[in-house]
């Protein structure tokens, strides 16, 4: 059993302890409310000691004075460590926004050069297969009546399509942005219109 787990039987009597032992344990401000609910009431460290003090009228009458007493030291102790974990949440993403930058202010070949490499292997791919299918037309001209040779040119013509027209509007993209303009949309040039 952990103190979370404890913290479900304690609410029942003593919400703001409660709230004390199951907030971040940031900074061991859960730590810190177990300890000292736990030493109030002369039991052990333990949330299981803790769950079993409930069951105790005279423990569970202290635990509830404990409550209400020092409502205010155990809500600031849950607002600490709540600033706490907020604080380390901020660091941790301020890092991780200053790694990002890194990354994307880098210029370097294996950054900027793998979608060129992966387009000239595609169009290489794509150009070696419309040979092979040229030379097979010519030595074989019966073979375009093939379903599925023809299923493959096809498909060979609409991949290549596709390609160029992707390719043609990321480059529009990226001049655009190089001018610092921001990139129009087909619907937007209609719009103005």
């Amino acid at each position: 059993m952990n103190w979370r787990d404890a913290v479900e039987e304690v609410a029942k009597y003593a919400p703001a302890v409660a709230t004390a032992l199951g907030g971040p344990a940031v900074g061991g401000a859960a730590a810190g409310a177990s300890l000292m609910v736990t030493s109030a009431l002369g039991i052990e460290n333990d949330p299981a000691a803790l769950v079993a003090a409930t069951q105790d009228p005279a423990k569970r009458a202290e635990l509830v004075r404990l409550n209400n007493e020092h409502r205010q030291a155990l809500e600031a102790m849950r607002l600490e460590a709540e600033k706490a974990a907020a604080a380390e949440q901020t660091a941790r993403l301020t890092e991780t926004q200053r790694t990002m930058r890194a990354e994307l202010e880098h210029e370097g070949w294996f950054k900027s050069g793998w979608r060129p490499a992966l387009g000239w292997v595609f169009a290489f791919s794509l150009g070696t297969l419309s040979a092979v299918m040229a030379y097979t037309i010519a030595i074989d001209p019966t073979v375009v009546g093939d379903p599925e040779f023809t299923g493959m040119l096809i498909w060979l013509f609409v991949t290549m399509g596709a390609a160029l027209g992707i390719n043609v509007r990321q480059r529009t993209v990226d001049k655009a942005l190089e001018r610092g303009q921001q990139p129009r949309t087909f619907m937007d040039a209609i719009k103005t219109r």
